[in-house]
């Protein structure tokens, strides 16, 4: 009988996590170095900062690189990154606050808090849950709404378009990351308090976690002593994004949805908090049951042959040794991960000043998998490989011939888009001179490429894709009637009619 059964139970504990090692995290830090060096170059990163937490304790934190291209600048664990959608936590953290004082339940209907929250479905309206704002889970098209801060729309704004976007699935039905949500919790967080986002961020989590160098403007980022320059890749070298910019300012329209500023050590500090269920130290931030809440799969999501879902804020993935918590942060600039598995009692921090690429995200996966003994994957060589496919493909893509259009002056008018407000055409020389966004401020000059397409040039957008295309909508008998900015249409609300 006994010889029966341990083969049984030897199969079950091979299943289970494998428990760490003394010097297993030890082995791990030295290994995530050097994989760390070769990562920058291969995606040629130019700065990182990088912490590691077990238990309570940072035991490992350390900078490489620069913070600005070209400048002997080092990074230290103490630089100031932005963070992006890693600050999405900290706005669900916030509303477990309320939760735990029992200003709200998670269960809350959202227009009774928020009598002006307003979807494009009356029912799922009436119906939308307050955890439903944090479970990307929504029906929304992926990013919906996210191209108003590009053109001077603010956070009212943002919210108030969601009633015209159209559901691309059913609620609560499928994955679909986005942001505008969010930016409506934290309405409700203020309609609850009476204070604003940016002072309950600072009174109830920044503040009683000592997160000392932590911000939310563009100031905090630009104005600091040891702040990253934030980068894209120009002709395949990193290039820094001039402060003032659109490009390194949108994430603050966003702040809910990705507009922090922190350190690696700050960082860590909150997800020290986060692996001890809503304490550190003295400090509790949110009581165990809400951490359990936030931290429970919500939504599943698609990630290669792992189960992974989204939480509240979080990502929660099943590797193959461990369960890991984790969320990336993306902005024009940087890229970031925060994570961390309970299993191993240990959280990971990486922050870099690069935009576009997935080598943050490599690191935090390759760290978990290291410590749990998994040594079957390579993230990094995994999403290089990928990444270059996707780039070989893109070149094979052929343009169409050019083909004749209208007059120039036929396109010439004034437009108008319920979401993204008023565009005007003018002639310029032998192009289209355009203008849309708030007050107009945003100008394109555009060229005629085929039929009634124009593309142009868009002053301080991403430089990796600087031609943005205008497609007009003409009837058969030569009347245009609208104007669609393709790049802005993926969540169907780039259609401007014409008046």
């Amino acid at each position: 009988m006994l010889k029966r059964i341990f083969p049984i139970l030897f199969l079950a504990l091979l299943l289970l996590p494998l428990p760490a090692r003394a010097d297993r995290l030890g082995d791990t830090i030295k290994r995530l170095e050097p994989y760390a060096v070769k990562g920058m170059e291969d995606w040629r990163v130019p700065g990182m900062a990088v912490a590691v937490v077990k238990g309570e304790a940072v035991v490992w934190a350390k900078g490489f690189g620069t913070r600005k291209a070209g400048a002997d600048l080092p990074v230290t664990p103490d630089t100031v990154f932005q963070v992006g959608s890693t600050t999405k936590a900290f706005t669900v953290a916030l509303m477990a606050t309320l939760v735990d004082t029992e200003k709200a339940d998670w269960d809350d209907r959202v227009i009774d808090h928020f009598p002006g929250f307003q979807l494009y479905d009356p029912w799922v309206t009436r119906e939308f849950r307050i955890h439903d704002l944090f479970a990307q889970h929504s029906g929304m098209p992926a990013y919906a709404g996210d191209a108003q801060s590009f053109i001077g729309y603010g956070r009212d704004h943002i919210i108030e378009s969601m009633r015209h976007v159209k559901p691309v699935y059913s609620f609560r039905d499928k994955f679909s990351y986005v942001n505008n949500l969010f930016v409506a919790g934290a309405k409700v967080e203020e309609l609850i308090t009476g204070k604003s986002w940016e002072a309950l961020m600072q009174e109830r989590i920044l503040t009683p976690l000592s997160m000392t160098r932590s911000s939310l403007d563009e100031a905090g980022l630009t104005k600091v002593n040891n702040g990253a320059a934030l980068h894209v890749l120009v002709g395949g070298e990193p290039a820094p994004i001039e402060p003032g910019t659109m490009l390194l300012d949108w994430p603050y329209v966003y702040g809910p949805a990705g507009g922090l500023n922190s350190t690696a050590l700050d960082m860590a500090r909150w997800a020290a908090m986060q692996l001890n269920r809503g304490r550190l130290g003295k400090v509790r931030i949110f009581n165990e049951d809400s951490a359990d809440y936030m931290h429970t799969p919500r939504t599943p999501v698609k990630m290669g042959p792992f189960h992974a879902a989204y939480t509240q804020g979080w990502m929660r993935t099943e590797l193959s040794r461990t369960s890991v918590i984790w969320h990336n942060g993306g902005t024009s600039g940087i890229c970031a991960f925060v994570g961390f598995s309970p299993d191993l009692d240990t959280a990971l921090v990486v922050l870099t000043n690069l935009g576009h690429h997935k080598l943050a995200d490599a690191l935090g996966l390759q760290f978990f998998d290291w410590l749990s003994g998994n040594e079957g994957a390579d993230w990094s060589a995994l999403f290089l490989s990928q990444e270059k496919a996707a780039q070989a493909e893109e070149a094979e893509d052929k343009p169409a011939p050019a083909l004749p259009g209208l007059e120039t002056s036929a396109y010439v008018g004034n437009y108008e888009s319920q979401v993204l407000g008023g565009l005007t055409v003018t002639v310029h020389g032998k192009d289209l001179l355009i203008r849309l966004g708030a007050n107009l401020q945003e100008v394109i000059r555009a060229g005629h490429l085929t039929m009634h397409t124009f593309a142009g040039e868009w002053q301080g957008m991403d430089p990796d894709d600087p031609v943005y295309h205008f497609d007009f909508a003409v009837t058969p008998e030569g009347e245009v009637t609208g104007v669609t900015l393709r790049e802005f249409d993926y969540d169907g609300c780039g259609l401007f009619e014409r008046q």
